[in-house]
């Protein structure tokens, strides 16, 4: 738990624990991948210069992610009722008052949320901080002046690289059963497809857009739109929590919507940012519902 000092100051340290389960995760993938680049295919020459270029891929991605976890070991957040510190290191740091943040940015690839002031002065919040979802919730409470305009917007965008995820997984199992194809390996072929299909389906239900509609939620995705009716809504809720593509880069901010009769919607990896995207369904939801009140008791 954060720790608590004088006037309520919160302290929040780069999770260390988290983080060596992340760098390990990241090394054996990055062992894994690259061993497997190095697998000799016979009579198929012709992906020689894939593997290479992919082997190169695996060793900058696999530094740069390892980099990214030591440069963060030291880093620490302050909170208080009146401002929010950040230490990148012990003879650094950067302080906003809470007015002073006129906008939440979300960096999904580099894993935080940037607070940002009138200057264009940034405040990083690594999602690997310890009791990350105590900091989310003190920041959405300590911005209220930044609601009214997160009520306001009515279309999201998912971030494509979840998407582009899944694709990519789906064309690198069709280049495995194609290469099965060639040496005559069933299993493998059997794999392949079967892996990819799963893959092109999971692609084809990704939510590539939200949009808020008086009558509730429409969900689009390249395979299927859904609608939802604010009627079928339980509840929205701003959650720390592994979903979908994040499942290899741990927890991030995530929109889980309760549906009365089905399972949750989480909705994370949003460009314009999983608070915005809460304030607004939220105050839509809230909005309908007493819209219905006052229809029952007029």
């Amino acid at each position: 738990m954060p720790e608590r000092a004088a006037h309520e100051v919160l302290t929040f340290r780069f999770s260390s624990t988290g983080g060596i389960a992340i760098l390990v995760i990241c090394t054996v993938g990055f062992l894994f991948a690259f061993a497997i680049s190095f697998l000799p295919v016979p009579g198929l020459p012709i992906l020689a210069a894939p593997l290479m270029v992919g082997r190169g891929l695996v060793v900058a991605l696999g530094g740069m992610m390892m980099w990214e976890i030591w440069r963060r070991r030291d880093q620490e957040v302050r909170t208080s009722d009146s401002e929010i510190t950040w230490y990148p290191r012990r003879d650094r740091r950067v302080t906003m008052s809470w007015p002073e943040v006129q906008g939440l940015r979300e960096r999904t690839l580099r894993r935080r949320l940037e607070l940002v002031d009138e200057s264009l002065r940034i405040l990083p919040l690594s999602y690997d901080l310890e009791e990350f979802d105590d900091l989310l919730a003190i920041v959405h409470r300590r911005t209220p002046h930044l609601r009214e305009r997160h009520a306001r917007m009515r279309t999201f965008r998912c971030h494509p690289s979840t998407r582009w995820m899944y694709l990519a997984s789906t064309l690198f199992f069709i280049a495995l059963a194609t290469a099965a194809i060639l040496q005559r390996e069933l299993l493998a072929l059997i794999v392949g497809l079967g892996a990819a299909i799963l893959t092109l389906l999971v692609y084809g239900r990704t939510a590539r857009t939200i949009e808020i509609v008086p009558a509730g939620l429409v969900l689009a995705a390249p395979f299927r739109k859904r609608h939802v009716a604010w009627p079928d809504v339980a509840g929205v809720e701003l959650r720390l929590s592994v979903w979908g593509g994040e499942i290899l880069k741990g927890a991030a901010p995530t929109v889980r919507i309760q549906i009365r009769a089905g399972k949750p919607i989480d909705l994370g990896a949003i460009v314009e940012g999983a608070v915005p995207l809460f304030d607004s369904v939220d105050a839509a939801w809230k909005r309908a519902a007493m819209a219905r009140a006052d229809q029952v008791n007029a």
